[in-house]
């Protein structure tokens, strides 16, 4: 049985993966740039690299709200959109004020290609600006 250990915000969040009903999470790498990233619902920001083959770069990571323009901190519904059809949901929260900032997103369901879903990142931004997901991930039907 493995474990994710997540830092978030001050606290450590650890997930049992046990929790997704025997499945094994699998590893979770996105990088994403934000330049066309607003404050306004919908922001979004693009990926520019995947280590999942049903996310590749150029997908968008639409995020929704209720906060996006706050000087301190992103709490918000996301879309992960791949293509027609093809997306999945979740929620993040991001400290961004924090020094680095540092957040969390989860994704609890999905279409098309990626039809169930589920993952659990951890968020950090680079000196680049270039952000990162990583975490774990289920695709498919949990068992």
């Amino acid at each position: 049985m493995r474990t994710l250990s997540i830092l978030s915000i001050g606290a450590v969040l650890s997930v049992n993966s046990a929790a997704f009903a025997g499945s094994e999470m699998e590893p979770l790498k996105i990088a994403k740039e934000c330049s066309q990233y607003s404050g306004e619902a919908p922001s979004f920001c693009t990926v520019t690299e995947s280590n999942v083959a049903a996310i590749p770069k150029g997908s968008k990571i639409l995020y929704y709200g209720p906060v996006t323009g706050s000087s301190l901190f992103t709490s918000s519904a996301v879309v992960l959109a791949v293509g027609p059809g093809d997306s999945a949901v979740g929620y993040c929260v991001v400290y961004d004020t924090a020094k680095p900032p540092l957040g969390l997103c989860a994704f609890h369901a999905g279409s098309g290609s990626l039809a169930g879903f589920q993952a659990i990142a951890k968020v950090t931004v680079d000196d680049k600006q270039i952000w990162h997901w990583e975490g774990g991930y289920l695709l498919g039907s949990a068992k």
